[in-house]
């Protein structure tokens, strides 16, 4: 890393969080570097604010690969159980009704906690996306003020050499 870039492999704290929860924590783990590592690689962050706003955005994928990988246990454990309780159907049959246990409708109805479930998802999505965009504002509000400042030196530069060469008006 450059001397002036923050690193979110070695100072991120939030998506370390998230890979001490994961299931199986030595394989996320090095998922979760690799993801680190392109973040880290594709945002190049300067300074503690957007290494902050980096690391919230790995923390919103990690913990959303977990609800991913959380949601397709869930729906084989709902496969598994319509197996069992259609095991004298055709393969077709049952087929058919795994189909319908697993759909979108049949999750979501009142109390199974899957609509919450989605919320949280969908929570993931827009908290990612904010940090995205907030990221990428603060990168060229950066950039700017970096243009700006090296035009400025030269003006304030020569406006103090006149301003001492000039003499005051008096009154």
């Amino acid at each position: 890393m450059t001397q002036n870039c923050w690193s979110l492999l070695d100072r991120g704290l939030l998506w370390k969080e998230v890979v001490k929860s994961a299931t199986d924590q030595e394989s996320f783990g090095k998922l979760a570097e690799e993801v680190v590592k392109q973040l880290q690689e594709a945002a190049k962050p300067k300074n503690a604010l957007e290494g902050v706003l980096l690391d919230r955005m790995a923390c919103s994928y990690l913990r959303k690969v977990i609800l991913l990988e959380e949601n397709a246990r869930y729906k084989e454990h709902r496969r598994a159980g319509v197996r069992a309780r259609n095991k004298d159907c055709t393969p077709e049959e049952i087929a058919g009704f795994v189909l319908l246990d697993t759909q979108p409708s049949s999750l979501l109805h009142s109390g199974s906690g899957f609509d919450a479930v989605m919320k949280y998802e969908s929570d993931l999505d827009r908290g990612f996306q904010r940090d995205t965009f907030l990221l990428m504002q603060l990168q060229q509000l950066s950039q700017q003020s970096a243009a700006s400042s090296s035009r400025r030196p030269a003006q304030s530069a020569r406006k103090t050499i006149e301003g001492d060469t000039e003499k005051p008006a008096i009154g």
